[in-house]
């Protein structure tokens, strides 16, 4: 039996000639429509869409697999309705070659095709974790053995400011963090290097500083989310069955958090966060007192006041004017680290290549090489990404909360947008992210949510 879809469904599979992004929560149905959207565009026949001139990036491979599935079956539907339709009977035979893959897969189609482009040996495979672990280990430990030896005093003074207690393992993880960082950044050597310039500015304001700003800002969202919390629990006190014992307590204590949250420099919020005191609530007893409207108010008191004292204690523990000495004293250790962490990545780029492998970071950033040309602030899609987007009329993401910053630059170069071609769909639930999956940034997400608002 066919699906029927709502009106706002209906939109979205039939809209054309735009970028769309479908925020959809998990069972409302998104899979489907996306489906019927590439179903009902290659069985077109007034504007014939080829199948294999889409491409369809999925989350996983069993996803994709899926994907063509239910594409194939809804094909395979028109067909019968239309057995005499060449053009359907094209695209069930089309479906077996068409580009419904995993981000990876499709980086692994351009290296297969295009390894000449990087210079990249064509018998490459890719290495399995195991073997990628084994060889961090061996390059990690000639890295430290000869930085050792040559006992440079930037370096002995970055394991003295990194490694407390004489642990050598906690520089190596911090570099081992730092590369797998790095690598969720389009071009990694040149966000290292400019990892460097973050503490030149000497003596500058805490909140001047790159680190002040971004720390500024959340713990701004913190104090909106925590005002936010004893809001509500004031207005459960306001309700007639509400612990109306309770409100003068939260309410005097949300004035001293509104006016907290007005800081716009750590010297006030140092000054003013250890002065919003939190008293005892009221033992008063009152059987007309909703239960769980009580509990719900302390608990979302009680989760504003520990929220307090850990930022107090993380963020505000040292003087503000210690802040600009401190900057300054890691500057140095911490470009010794960018330093090792960019020799690191350089001998694991050797490694690999004389073993012939790639991880799945390198198919990202291998396909960014052949798809991009040019340097830094003057790269452009070059003439593989040009000739893609001249192929792909049509170019759509499941999952999209979960793609990272490097799958963004990949699928824009091989989409129409910067020639005024809009011809990006996007599906997916910015509350299913999953954040550390490779590094995933839902905020890609949220800001096109917005704009395209």
């Amino acid at each position: 039996m066919a699906i029927e879809f709502t009106p706002e469904q209906q939109n979205v599979i039939n809209f054309r000639d735009s970028n769309i992004l479908v925020s959809a929560a998990a069972g409302s149905g998104k899979t489907a429509v996306l489906t019927e959207r590439i179903v009902k565009m290659v069985c077109d026949e007034t504007k014939p869409v080829d199948i294999d001139r889409l491409l369809v990036v999925t989350f996983t491979n069993a996803a994709a697999a899926q994907m063509r599935e239910r594409i194939s079956a809804g094909i395979a539907e028109r067909l019968a309705a239309n057995p005499e339709s060449e053009h359907i009977q094209r695209q069930a035979t089309l479906i077996h070659n068409a580009q419904i893959t995993t981000i990876d897969s499709f980086c692994l189609f351009l290296l297969r095709n295009h390894f000449n482009e990087i210079g990249l040996d064509p018998s490459f495979r890719i290495a399995d974790e195991g073997e990628i672990r084994l060889m961090e280990q061996e390059v990690m430990g000639e890295l430290l053995e000869e930085s050792f030896k040559s006992a440079d005093p930037d370096f002995l003074f970055c394991v003295e400011y990194f490694c407390h207690g004489g642990k050598e393992s906690a520089l190596e993880n911090h570099i081992l963090n730092l590369s797998r960082y790095a690598a969720s950044f389009p071009w990694p050597a040149e966000w290292l290097e400019d990892r460097k310039k973050d503490y030149e500015k000497e003596g500058c304001r805490p909140e001047d500083s790159l680190w002040g700003k971004y720390l500024l800002d959340h713990i701004d969202r913190m104090m909106q989310g925590a005002v936010g919390k004893l809001s509500r629990a004031k207005e459960l006190c306001m309700e007639p069955d509400g612990p109306y014992m309770y409100a003068a307590s939260i309410e005097a204590e949300l004035d001293g958090l509104k006016a907290l949250s007005d800081c716009r420099t750590f010297k006030d919020y140092s000054e003013r966060i250890s002065g919003i005191q939190f008293a005892r609530l009221s033992s008063q007893k009152d059987d007309s007192v909703s239960g769980w409207k009580r509990e719900l108010a302390k608990r979302l008191r009680l989760k504003v006041k520990d929220m307090l004292r850990k930022m107090e204690d993380r963020y505000f523990a040292t003087p503000p004017e210690l802040y600009s000495a401190q900057s300054e004293a890691c500057g140095k250790p911490l470009c010794t680290l960018v330093d090792l962490t960019l020799a690191f990545d350089r001998r694991m780029a050797e490694k690999k290549r004389e073993r012939r492998t790639v991880d799945f970071s390198d198919l990202e950033h291998f396909a960014l090489d052949i798809l991009y040309e040019g340097e830094r602030g003057e790269r452009r899609p070059g003439r593989v990404a040009l000739e893609y987007r001249q192929h792909f009329k049509e170019i759509l993401i499941d999952e999209y909360q979960d793609s990272n910053l490097v799958q963004e630059y990949l699928l824009a170069a091989v989409s129409g947008e910067d020639d005024g071609v809009f011809n990006r769909f996007m599906v997916g639930d910015v509350k299913q992210s999953i954040y550390k999956f490779r590094l995933a940034r839902p905020e890609l997400f949220l800001e096109k949510y917005k704009s395209y608002g």
